[in-house]
């Protein structure tokens, strides 16, 4: 295939870079790395060129950008020039554990290579590379192949990695994203159990087959939120979206009784359904009190997890999911008990002469699996 129009993609902030492809046969560097690294940045950008069969010209301009940024704005300028779709292997990831603690999932803009660079080091329970609010139409493409390439090269360390698409474009996010293999889709504005059978049925046509998380983030999602909770044995989690829930319905303001009823509702779903239910971001980075105060109030109510805009709030979340040395204490109790009574080959187990019942059993197990983050 040969390059007969000129287009480009990338920026020139830090840490990324500009590509340009149009008819030719040539590579050329420019950037305050040039000199440095001409040499390779021409191989790795000539063998890419190479495995999907392309001819044109790619001029480059650096500007600190690492290895899979490059490769990734080369991708999006050939897929706007020849108005394909660049395919790529396909990554080997494993599953992650249905009911893994989920306490902490910190958003990263999918477009910003300066924060998707240092993803190893927020030490967040989930991160998700958003496709959707944080980055503008016009570089939606451009997103879609720097996040497949962060999938591919980027080290998570022991954060689990989804990927927000967006709910208008699930097809053409998909069909990139699938190369890159996260562990999880975040589909947000659910309203009903149609919008995941939509998305399931482009995932398994694009190769995928992925935890899945709806976000409800309006009145309608709220009031179907039982049915979206079982729309399908993909979901392992709810999430709310208080922003966008908040406009919706009307509030003159976010405030802690403003959003009760819909959390309320989202989370009695996700636990008849036995999937998390993962609270809203708590949008004022700088009040760390404000975060403490509501997280403490969704752990109280029962929730699994909050959502983060910063990597500054991910500390203050997961200390607050910690449970205390006496929870642990009772829990390990209670799980001893459940043990003995079924080495003993008995039916039910007690404990200071009060029955355990199954929720009581789950709750025990749940703190344990919080106490061993």
């Amino acid at each position: 295939m040969k390059i007969t129009e000129e287009f480009s993609a990338g920026t020139d902030s830090q840490r990324d870079c500009i590509v340009k492809v149009s008819e030719g046969n040539e590579i050329v560097v420019k950037g305050k790395s040039a000199r440095m690294f001409d040499e390779h940045i021409k191989e790795i950008v000539r063998e890419r060129l190479d495995e999907i069969d392309v001819e044109a010209k790619v001029e480059i301009y650096e500007n600190g950008a690492l290895d899979y940024v490059i490769i990734s704005r080369l991708e999006a300028a050939i897929a706007k020039a020849l108005r394909i779709t660049i395919e790529d292997k396909k990554v080997r990831r494993g599953k992650t554990a249905e009911d893994r603690a989920r306490r902490s999932r910190l958003y990263l803009p999918g477009n910003n290579p300066r924060y998707l660079n240092s993803v190893s080091i927020y030490e967040s329970d989930a991160v998700i590379l958003d496709l959707e609010d944080s980055v503008s139409v016009d570089r939606k493409l451009e997103a879609r192949y720097l996040v497949k390439n962060a999938l591919k090269y980027m080290d998570f360390g022991k954060s689990e990695i989804w990927v927000r698409i967006n709910k208008d474009m699930a097809r053409e996010d998909m069909t990139v994203i699938s190369y890159g293999s996260p562990h999880g889709i975040c589909i947000p504005k659910v309203q009903s159990k149609e919008d995941i059978e939509v998305i399931e049925k482009i995932m398994e046509e694009s190769g995928g087959d992925f935890h899945l998380m709806p976000i409800i983030e309006d009145a309608k999602g709220v009031m179907n939120a039982k049915e979206i909770a079982e729309a399908s044995s993909r979901i392992v989690a709810i999430a709310f979206g208080g922003e966008d829930y908040t406009r919706d319905i009307g509030a003159m303001r976010r405030n802690w009784d403003t959003l009760f009823f819909a959390r309320a509702m989202i989370l009695n779903a996700a636990k008849a359904a036995n999937v998390q239910a993962l609270d809203t971001i708590y949008p004022d980075v700088t009040n760390e009190e404000g975060l403490r105060e509501e997280t403490m109030k969704i752990v109280e109510m029962g929730f699994d997890g909050k959502g983060a805009i910063h990597p500054g709030q991910v500390e203050i979340i997961n200390e607050c999911f910690i449970p205390s040395k006496e929870e642990v204490e009772q829990a390990r109790k209670i799980i001893n008990a459940i043990e003995e009574a079924r080495k003993a080959g008995k039916g039910v187990a007690s404990l200071d002469g009060k029955m355990i019942d199954l929720p009581v059993e789950k709750k025990a197990r749940r703190i344990l699996r919080l106490a061993s983050r």
